[in-house]
């Protein structure tokens, strides 16, 4: 069974973000990368399921030369192989709709995908559009939002999961191959250790040149890649201003606090968070 997963590159988490200059994206200069966290889910179900099922894992990305920090990363958490679509202007905005028609071309030379992980969503612009779309330029099933995998059947090309419902849960039989979006309730992804994180520098890498993909065959252009050719076109960012406030509800000057000063001061506390701060 061949099992794929798709990741990106995005900003840490814990990175202060300023506006650039123009004024219409982030200021990337010293900026750290890591896997998008969703992405991390995905990686750690393909890896229990090749564990669970048998087969190999590939992790293919689309992004600039930095993006395959985040394929070694996967690699050493106990993927097989990577594949990535290499180019720097991959690094700028680049609409959802191009990036799937990428990948899902490079994915129509891997022979056998069987299914198809990737994070439910890219927290750098919250997009959730990648993965579904991907699964429509394939024509395969998607599922989004999976919470367990309950079963696979290589040989019937069958699986079943299980998703989250108001309420409840439900379970799904779908053919495969599938797309599944995943979230982070899904399982707790694995850290790499350090002999696992020096043999990922040994595994296959395959890069793809955007100058060796057909584009006509994609119906787009090659200037649909990058900023200038988006459909979508980011106007203006702006980062907001938190105004922080301190209250304080005094008390007596007395050791002991009386119950109908409690009282009281609980109520003008209540006030406060109805009226000023509307939070109730």
């Amino acid at each position: 069974m061949k099992i794929v997963v798709f990741i990106t590159q995005t900003q840490d988490t814990e990175a202060r973000i300023k506006v650039g200059s123009s004024g219409d994206s982030i200021d990337t200069e010293g900026m750290k990368w890591i896997m998008n966290p969703y992405d991390e889910f995905a990686v750690e179900e393909a890896i229990r399921t090749k564990e669970a099922y048998g087969g190999e894992v590939v992790l293919i990305t689309a992004g600039p030369q930095r993006a395959s920090q985040a394929l070694l990363q996967g690699l050493a958490m106990g993927a097989d192989s990577a594949v990535h679509i290499s180019d720097e202007a991959l690094g700028e905005t680049v609409d959802s709709l191009v990036i799937s028609k990428l990948v899902a071309s490079e994915l129509g030379n891997i022979e056998g995908v069987d299914l198809i992980f990737t994070g439910m969503k890219i927290i750098d612009e919250e997009s959730v559009q990648v993965g579904i779309q991907i699964a429509e330029e394939l024509g395969i099933a998607h599922l989004a939002l999976v919470s367990k995998v309950i079963d696979v059947k290589p040989d019937e090309k069958k699986l079943v999961c299980q998703k989250e419902i108001d309420g409840g849960s439900v379970s799904v039989e779908v053919s495969l191959p599938v797309l599944i979006t995943c979230p982070d309730a899904m399982n707790e992804p694995r850290y790499a250790s350090v002999p696992n994180i020096m043999k990922a520098k040994r595994k296959p890498m395959k890069i793809v040149s955007l100058d060796d993909v057909d584009f006509g065959s994609l119906g787009i252009s090659r200037d649909a890649v990058g900023k200038s050719g988006a459909k979508i076109k980011t106007v203006s960012l702006e980062v907001p201003e938190v105004e922080r406030k301190l209250r304080i509800i005094k008390g007596s000057d007395e050791a002991t606090v009386k119950g109908d000063e409690i009282a009281e001061s609980a109520k003008e506390l209540v006030k406060l968070l109805r009226d000023d701060a509307k939070v109730i």
